[in-house]
């Protein structure tokens, strides 16, 4: 391949770069955000504009609502049914499948779990809106571990992608990846769709920085991929665009822009506070110490002191409040109240968590479809073939504490005397605090104490219930 076609970028990537470049300063946030943020002004002194830099604080809203989010995604346990099948559709035994335990437990050969792996596909599409997962096995050179291994990527390291329809699906038939640079070359990677009469391939390639002629690029190595399959690469979206498959829709986008309005608006208010000193205007020769609580000889009339009016600092926090509820109201994520002493009632936070739920929920799809995918082409590469299910569980309300409290709390203000609300209420909270290997024994220890024997034997066959409901197996079978 020619230099200057790897150097060549696909235009769809090159108009959204700008935007991606926003979402990642906004997400990681510090010095650099607050220099693209408030730049200096031409007139500006430089010691004034780095003091403001260095001293003004650039509130994580972006990075609060990515982490939020995914820490619900992947708070309940994620179900995994590991079943494969030879090319024929002949179930393999699973004590034939060591290599996909071994998967779950060290993903992508860096000791970090699928668990593990799968939040960092999360942080990365809520950032950026999508990110590229490829899946590879180590080469005989690399030292072969005899299974495949998964790599995720933002995608500002992927240069340039292209889709074709067969059969009315989108097909992966080109992508090239930004591996790695130095001062004088790029190192790209090329993935290419096979055919009836070749496999699917790869190539990579060194290419100096300073070379945009015709020349050839240095290849550096090249493989091919397991006969029939595609290239074993995907985009995970955060939220699907239903106008491409080109690219998603960030958890960021919205409170992007209002970071940065915050942040401008905290600007301002520093400056307003920072020249906010009072005026004194002395007659000739009358001197004024500089130290608080100095004595100023003078007469009536020599010595006038001028407040400097700060009511816009109370405008411009009054402003922030307002960025930050919009933000609420959209996303539901009411931690980012910087005043947390305003008390909610117990209906404002079920709604608000509702809506949390709701953006969750969404995304578990989307992550199940994602490590669906990876384990299909981990199969390929050890010429079986993906039977499996993966199931991200979604009852977020069992394990949303806040979201309880709250529940119990109306319960009490709409059935104040109730002693079967008392006790369920009652059941529930030791369960939140019980150890979870003991849990059982104390919700039994609790329903031991109930005086009621209707309903004490109602939560005893209830309990007893919760304890043998998992006999079988979780997935569904056809």
């Amino acid at each position: 391949m020619k230099s200057k076609d790897l150097l060549r970028q696909n235009p769809l990537y090159a108009a959204m770069l700008p935007q991606m470049l926003s979402y990642q300063l906004a997400y990681l946030g510090g010095l650099e955000f607050k220099k693209s943020v408030r730049r200096k002004r031409p007139s500006e002194d430089s010691n004034l504009y780095k003091d403001l830099i260095e001293n003004t604080v650039a509130q994580p809203i972006c990075r609060y609502i990515v982490d939020t989010i995914n820490d619900v995604v992947f708070d309940p346990p994620v179900k995994r049914d590991l079943k494969f099948a030879t090319p024929q559709g002949t179930a393999i035994s699973p004590d034939n499948l060591e290599w996909a335990q071994l998967m779950t437990l060290d993903a992508d050969l860096n000791n970090r779990s699928m668990d593990g792996f799968m939040e960092s596909v999360g942080d990365l599409s809520s950032i950026y809106g999508q990110c590229w997962v490829l899946v590879d096995m180590p080469q005989a050179n690399e030292g072969n571990l005899g299974r495949p291994y998964v790599v995720a990527l933002n995608p500002i390291s992927v240069w340039d992608w292209d889709y074709d329809i067969y059969g009315g699906r989108p097909i992966l038939e080109y992508l090239k990846i930004l591996e790695n640079e130095d001062d004088k070359c790029y190192y790209f990677k090329c993935y290419h769709l096979g055919s009836e009469e070749y496999p699917s391939y790869w190539i990579s390639y060194k290419v100096n920085k300073s070379d945009r002629e015709d020349t050839e690029a240095e290849i550096i190595a090249e493989g091919t991929y397991p006969e029939g399959m595609g290239i074993p690469a995907f985009m995970a979206y955060a939220k699907r665009d239903p106008r491409s498959i080109d690219y998603g829709i960030s958890d960021i986008d919205s409170a992007e822009s209002a970071m940065r309005q915050y942040f401008k608006l905290e600007c301002d208010a520093y400056q307003s506070i920072q020249f906010a000193s009072t005026i004194i205007r002395a007659d000739k020769g009358v001197s004024v110490p500089a130290a608080a609580g100095a004595i100023v000889r003078a007469t009536q009339g020599q010595i006038e002191t001028i407040p400097v009016d700060t009511g816009d600092v109370e405008k411009t926090m009054k402003l922030q409040a307002e960025v930050l509820n919009q933000i609420e109201n959209l996303t539901g994520l009411g931690g980012l109240r910087f005043s947390r002493h305003n008390v909610q009632s117990g209906v404002a936070i079920v709604e608000e968590r509702k809506t949390l739920h709701n953006l969750a929920r969404a995304k578990a799809r989307l992550m199940e479809v994602a490590e669906e995918q990876i384990f299909t082409y981990a199969a390929r590469f050890m010429n079986v073939r993906w039977a499996g299910e993966v199931i991200y569980s979604t009852d977020y309300d069992k394990h949303d504490t806040n979201y309880r409290l709250a529940i119990y709390r109306e319960s009490k203000t709409l059935v104040p005397d109730n002693s079967i609300v008392d006790a369920l209420i009652t059941k529930d909270i030791i369960a939140i605090l019980a150890p979870s290997e003991s849990m059982a024994q104390y919700e039994q220890a609790y329903i031991d104490t109930i005086e009621d024997p209707a309903l004490k034997q109602l939560m005893t066959e209830e309990n007893e219930r919760v304890l043998s409901r998992d006999l079988q197996s979780q997935i569904p079978t056809g």
